[in-house]
């Protein structure tokens, strides 16, 4: 072992994490802000929504996106540098050195690593980005030298930091909105980002317009506008914490916490949010199912804490039989037979079709109380086995002490019959 190195690797991590959290920003920026702050005639709604932004909103989201982006996704790197789910999403090897540029230098030598190619091409990979050589970068890529397919899987995986709001140009400001109003609406938090989006991007065309007579007035609309998108994208990053707290070490949840602990905040996340369409609870009369195109769906591999990695066979077999499996789990008695029930376990194990809200832990019932019938479902089907997150996204069986994989021989036969039917090329029996 190498001990030098995750040394280096450790002590980087953390001296990022505080730089995350304190969000150093542009001198000119930073100036701009000093300047705005200092101003008698700027009225105290503005103030308080620069305020928001600086010592809130921005602290806590550029902390969650570096502990995404260099912690999180690293700890699932083999299992999404095989997901090949959104490999219809290109992604220009500018963008990726750029992405690559925001990472510690630990997390991207090992993106950099998984590139496939001629001798030497991940060394020259590496060198022109420390060198912050992104011309040799961009040819060495674009010259088709290498494969770096399983580099843009994870660049596409990272989080924005909150500083690159700080980066975008005036006349990039109308296509970021438009980009972000176009994200899909899965839950509850996106419906409230995307509202509040729809409300900037009026705000800021009126700003644009030579003969604006009211611009003081419309002036403090734009940053009251802003000031809902910020508290909505806060309140979807305190509840991805909240989800996953468990996942976060000890270190980070002290730095989250002091956030949410101060009054205001507190406050802040009472208060309700815009009244927003959402679907009824499941029909529970009707049978479960899942769209056709189940496994073609956008992968949120952006979450990985958050769900498992299915097998290639599950995908291809197909979302028919995948929902077959889910049912035989239900009526056989292993999970509630409940839509909403049915439709997490899918979202646990694959990443796609997230619920709204919350994600409550699911009620497993093996056999005599014990695991593993579970044990064996998460070794067969999903890639790698994560017996940490099948901890933790399930309750109710007996956990066995150790060695979890070793007791998937231990499950009920018929049930091991069962389910090498549904994937025979997986499942031994």
């Amino acid at each position: 072992m190498n001990s030098r190195f995750e040394i280096n690797k450790r002590k980087e991590y953390q001296e990022g994490l505080l730089a995350a959290f304190s969000v150093t920003l542009p001198d000119d920026f930073r100036s701009d802000l000093e300047e705005l702050m200092a101003d008698k005639e700027v009225s105290a709604a503005t103030k308080e929504t620069v305020r928001l932004w600086r010592e809130i909103v921005a602290p806590f989201g550029n902390t969650l996106s570096y502990i995404v982006n260099n912690r999180f996704i690293p700890e699932a790197l083999p299992s999404i540098v095989q997901d090949d789910s959104n490999d219809h999403i290109t992604m220009l090897a500018e963008d990726v050195f750029d992405m690559l540029q925001r990472l510690n230098r630990a997390t991207a030598k090992a993106f950099v690593a998984t590139v496939k190619g001629k001798t030497g091409c991940i060394e020259s990979l590496y060198a022109a980005l420390l060198e912050g050589d992104k011309e040799t970068f961009v040819h060495l890529l674009s010259d088709r030298q290498c494969d770096a397919t399983p580099l843009a899987r994870l660049c596409r995986c990272c989080w924005d930091d909150v500083r690159m709001g700080t980066t975008i140009k005036e006349d990039e400001l109308a296509p970021y909105l438009d980009y972000m109003s176009e994200l899909p609406c899965e839950t509850d938090d996106d419906h409230a980002l995307n509202q509040a989006v729809q409300q900037v991007q009026p705000s800021w065309k009126r700003l644009q317009e030579s003969d604006d007579a009211d611009f003081d007035r419309d002036l403090e609309q734009y940053f009251r506008d802003w000031r809902q998108f910020y508290e909505a994208h806060f309140r979807m990053c305190v509840h991805f914490y909240q989800d996953n707290r468990t996942d976060f070490k000890p270190d980070e949840q002290k730095l989250f916490d002091s956030i949410l602990e101060q009054p205001d905040v507190q406050l802040l996340l009472k208060e309700s949010a815009p009244c927003i369409p959402c679907d009824a609870d499941p029909d529970e009369t009707k049978p479960f199912t899942l769209p056709r195109d189940f496994f073609e769906w956008p992968h949120a591999s952006m979450m990985p804490v958050e769900h498992l990695y299915i097998k290639k066979e599950v995908v291809q077999r197909g979302a028919a039989t995948f929902v077959e499996l889910i049912n035989y789990l239900a009526e056989n008695g292993y999970i509630e037979d409940h839509p909403a029930v049915k439709a997490l376990f899918a979202y646990r194990l694959t990443g796609r079709c997230r619920p709204e809200g919350t994600l409550q832990p699911i009620i497993w019932r093996g056999k005599n109380g014990k695991s593993y019938e579970l044990i064996f479902l998460i070794r067969y089907l999903s890639d790698r086995g994560d017996y940490k997150k099948m901890r933790r996204f399930f309750q109710g069986p007996e956990w066995v002490k150790d060695r979890d994989s070793s007791y998937a021989i231990d499950a009920d036969s018929k049930f091991k019959l069962k389910i090498k039917e549904f994937y025979p090329g997986t499942c031994p029996f």
